[in-house]
């Protein structure tokens, strides 16, 4: 049987590459190939990582499914940071200036995870709550949540996600093309990842049973939106430190 959600996550994959590659010289192409290679490894592994934590309680007595990832069941914030860690070791080992090659990646991958994302239309999952809505998603009664077996439609989170990390992706790309030579090394990095975190955060109100930690206090984390803040903090102060003193951070 064809397996469309990991024809998805393929696709996306190369397309991400085919469009970096437009981006650097003819010279640099190998390096591309060598990094990309251990950036989608380390991000699958650290996708899975981060949704297997997530789902701990159904892992520890079914622990061969965590090999199952066909079956769908990748956190994205893993991939980032799985990821970024791949990277930056082989580069580092390359002896290669790695805020440069992570600005390029980080102008492809929105692209990779727009295409990646519709991968779970196919496995029936990344919906969000029920919706009256006309573009809402139907779901089969097997998949839906407990407290909604009674609705039929939900909003189709993984098409909100895709549409908008399609918009990051274009806006990235032009002014990548545009100004990477005079906009100081690791803003194109920090662009993504601010751009993503904003669209996570406020997408996340949508999701059925997120991923939450109870507090001390009785209160709930929501840790994406919690990661979200994080990331984008960091992005925030990134750029303003970046354009006001050019520190140049991760130098081989």
């Amino acid at each position: 049987m064809i397996n469309l959600y990991g024809i998805f996550i393929s696709l996306g994959i190369f397309l991400s590459i085919f469009f970096i590659q437009k981006l650097i010289e003819k010279k640099d192409e190998e390096t591309l190939w060598g990094v990309s290679f251990w950036t989608i490894l380390s991000g699958i592994a650290g996708a899975r990582i981060y949704h297997v934590i997530d789902r701990f309680d159904y892992y520890v007595t079914n622990p061969v499914e965590i090999l199952k990832i066909w079956n769908g069941g990748m956190g994205i914030w893993g991939a980032m940071f799985g990821g970024l860690l791949g990277a930056f070791i082989y580069l580092k080992i390359k002896k290669q200036r790695i805020l440069p090659w992570l600005d390029v990646i980080s102008v492809g991958v929105p692209l990779g995870q727009a295409v990646g994302r519709w991968g779970n239309f196919f496995n029936n999952e990344i919906f969000g709550k029920p919706t009256t809505l006309p573009w809402g998603m139907y779901v089969n009664p097997e998949n839906r949540p407990e407290q909604f077996l009674n609705y039929q439609k939900f909003h189709p989170l993984f098409i909100y996600e895709s549409i908008l990390n399609l918009i990051l992706f274009v806006l990235l790309f032009k002014l990548y093309k545009k100004f990477h030579e005079k906009i100081p090394e690791g803003i194109f990095m920090s662009l993504y990842l601010g751009g993503y975190s904003i669209i996570r955060f406020f997408l996340e109100n949508l999701r059925i049973n997120p991923w939450n930690i109870t507090l001390s206090s009785g209160a709930t984390l929501n840790v994406s939106q919690t990661i979200s803040i994080l990331v984008l903090t960091f992005s925030i102060v990134f750029i303003r430190l970046k354009v006001k003193n050019d520190i140049h951070f991760f130098r081989s």
